[in-house]
């Protein structure tokens, strides 16, 4: 690709991400705008400055040298010790917040426009403080969209009733997956740290199913008191955290008012019903062990998911997604924010990994049995905050990205995490034996 069109394409993907982040922000009620609603996440108002003042920090500043525009919201915005989220509820306007990513946004254009990107400098070699500000502003879009489900928790408006929906069978169909050796995560120069470098592992034969856990069947777990059945748990999991916190179902899930109704999932714009055939969202990984030892199963670690999603072995090769090198479209997969909530699940059969396993890109992010540690030859890059602070051997790993995840973040060797008692993200399950 020559310079001219790297650029042209780096300027599309920034505007696209950008239009939807403004198109998030106009669903975010203004009494909501500078309050923490848990614990976990500053204010929902916080990530759209948060957005700018890392475009302008990477692009601006970082890789130019060029001092930020405004020092004041630079430190604001930045996610820093010294600035702890309790000070971020002290904001800007609504429209101040547009006017600095409108600011900010113009000086990355332009150094676009100025730079050489055939540069020895990693930071600007082929766009990548570019390339990492578009990255880092969709995956802000997704905590965004966690947020909005947040805030529509404290709004007290479960007068709302959905239909009851039956519990599905926990038996669902399994892939064997032969053993074999392939090469795990990547050396792509605008994948992420965590993913490097490329490395052999060697994969054992095991089962996996062909697509996530359900609501229906998670609604089967519950009623069969998965949730006080302490067998299940492990013990920090249950007597440290499920027990005293009273989790009794996913996050997001409310039992309806009526008796005769069933559950409502709390979305990014209000309740809405709970179709028993979309994945289950919104689990810890406690709560996801737990239900794979209820259905006789295991959570698969993450070698086994990544082999079992990219692996191809007609070629011999690791495919970027599971259905191979294009692009993510409608067809592969539910990403994107293309709708308020996941698809059920196994209708695209289009966006089927080459052993047959449906659903492993978008929908909701899947747990796995490992820890979130550095491969072989890891190297902390552009700074030591994203991952390796992180690789403590209290996070897990999940994979594959959900319904609200950015197309380009859905490779196969991407690598989330969180620690085993979160729930709040878009998260659910596949089992493994």
């Amino acid at each position: 690709m020559s310079q001219a069109a790297r650029k042209a394409a780096i300027k599309s993907d920034l505007e696209q991400a950008r239009a939807k982040t403004l198109w998030l922000l106009d669903f975010v009620p203004d009494d909501f705008l500078k309050v923490r609603v848990h614990d976990f996440y500053s204010p929902i108002g916080w990530h759209f400055g948060h957005i700018g003042m890392t475009e302008e920090y990477w692009v601006w500043n970082r890789a130019l040298g060029r001092p930020c525009l405004n020092e004041p919201l630079s430190f604001l915005f930045a996610n820093l010790p010294e600035n702890p989220k309790d000070n971020r509820i002290h904001l800007p306007s609504r429209a101040e917040m547009v006017d600095y990513l409108a600011e900010t946004r113009c000086r990355a254009l332009q150094t676009l426009e100025e730079t050489d990107l055939n540069s020895d400098d990693p930071l600007i070699a082929d766009g990548y403080a570019w390339e990492f500000a578009f990255q880092h502003e969709c995956q802000h879009q997704e905590t965004i969209t966690e947020l909005l489900q947040l805030i529509h928790k404290q709004v007290k408006i479960y007068e709302y009733t959905a239909p009851a929906f039956s519990p599905s069978p926990p038996a669902t169909d399994m892939v064997l997956i032969p053993g074999g050796t392939f090469l795990m995560g990547s050396d792509d120069r605008h994948g992420y740290d965590n993913e490097k470098r490329a490395h052999l592992v060697e994969v054992a034969p095991f089962e996996l199913d062909r697509t996530p856990v359900t609501a229906g069947q998670w609604l089967a777990f519950i009623e069969a008191d998965g949730y006080k059945n302490d067998r299940l748990w492990r013990d920090e999991g249950y007597f440290g955290w499920a027990l005293p916190n009273q989790i009794s179902a996913p996050e997001y899930w409310r039992k309806s008012p009526s008796a005769e109704s069933g559950y409502v999932y709390i979305g990014p714009t209000g309740p809405r019903p709970i179709d028993p055939e979309e994945p289950v969202c919104g689990i810890s990984w406690y709560e996801a062990d737990a239900y794979a030892r209820w259905a006789g199963k295991r959570l698969p670690e993450e070698a086994e998911w990544e082999y079992a999603a990219a692996y191809d072995p007609e070629t011999g090769e690791s495919r970027r997604y599971p259905w191979g090198e294009e692009e993510p479209r409608k067809r592969h997969a539910s990403f994107g924010l293309a709708a308020w909530k996941p698809s059920p699940v196994g209708r695209r059969p289009e966006g089927a990994s080459a052993f047959g396993l449906l659903d492993m890109a978008g929908g909701v992010w899947e747990w796995t049995t490992s820890p979130f540690l550095p491969y072989p030859g890891f190297e902390a890059f552009p700074y030591d905050g994203y991952s390796k602070e992180h690789m403590d051997g209290n996070h897990f790993v999940c994979r594959g990205g959900s319904w609200a995840t950015a197309g380009r973040i859905l490779r196969c060797s991407f690598r989330n995490w969180y620690v085993p008692t979160y729930r709040q993200g878009l998260l659910g399950l596949r089992c493994a034996r």
